[in-house]
């Protein structure tokens, strides 16, 4: 019996640590401290996610995602369209550094109002932020002369998903398990320069959570293209040593 109090009394710890340093970074604000920690704990006691990190944010993206469809009122509304638009401004420098602020922030609205059209389609709310970083990209792609970058796969906080239940990490990692991860794909494109996207395709799958109609809408390539992309990365990643541990942890045959 104390072992499992010593347990519940460090899980927690761990929850308020994480909740906190998230509110701090982002100003997220839709829910109260103790209720944000509760749900977290909550969610990690269903044995849906087994992290405590990954279920902050699977736990805020459900959140906001209720709050940005009206459930909860106009009020609330508002203030989770006001959070987006601050979270899309803050991920917008790290694809798009030298744009004029005028034009930022009219990426940014048009953005907002893509999600607010097909806010009714998104049918992961654990990966509502991670379709939001999508949806911004889609946005920016005309305002690059050059190809666009693979930033789900350069940036620990790009893609910040889902549940565990079929995706047993999310992207956010926690930095020990993200250097792992991408020392694995660094090894395979310093070999393989050209398996970018297919190293992309299974990024997007097994560390982000998105589904395939989405990476297919993002890659600008049917859903079968993206198949055949991820069984080629993954023979790829098979071929690199250090893959063999990392695809028990997250999930799949080495």
């Amino acid at each position: 019996m104390t072992e499992r109090v010593d347990v519940d009394q460090n899980l927690h710890k761990q929850c308020r640590a994480v909740v906190t340093q998230i509110m701090m970074r982002h100003g997220w604000n839709l829910l109260d401290y103790d209720e944000y920690v509760r749900r977290v704990v909550a969610c990690l006691e269903t044995g849906e996610i087994t992290e405590p990190r990954h279920a902050a944010i699977n736990v805020y993206c459900c959140c906001l995602y209720s709050t940005c469809l009206g459930i909860e009122g106009s009020d609330r509304q508002e203030r989770a369209f006001i959070e987006l638009q601050q979270y899309l401004y803050e991920i917008s420098f790290r694809e798009a550094r030298e744009l004029v602020p005028d034009l930022r922030w009219d990426i940014i609205n048009e953005t907002l109002l893509r999600i607010w059209e097909k806010r009714h389609s998104y049918y992961k709310p654990g990966a509502f932020l991670a379709v939001a970083a999508m949806e911004l990209h889609n946005v920016l792609r005309p305002c690059w002369s050059r190809p666009a970058p693979a930033l789900s796969i350069e940036s620990d906080d790009y893609l910040p998903l889902a549940t565990e239940a079929g995706d047993p990490v999310t992207a956010a990692l926690d930095r020990e398990f993200q250097e792992r991860v991408r020392a694995c794909f660094d090894e395979v494109l310093r070999r393989q320069p050209r398996a970018r996207q297919q190293l992309e395709a299974v990024w997007l799958k097994y560390i982000a959570d998105v589904d395939d109609e989405t990476i297919g809408a993002y890659m600008a390539k049917p859903v079968a293209s993206i198949h055949v992309l991820r069984s080629r990365g993954l023979n790829q990643l098979r071929s690199t040593p250090a893959w063999q541990s990392m695809a028990q942890e997250l999930g799949l045959l080495a």
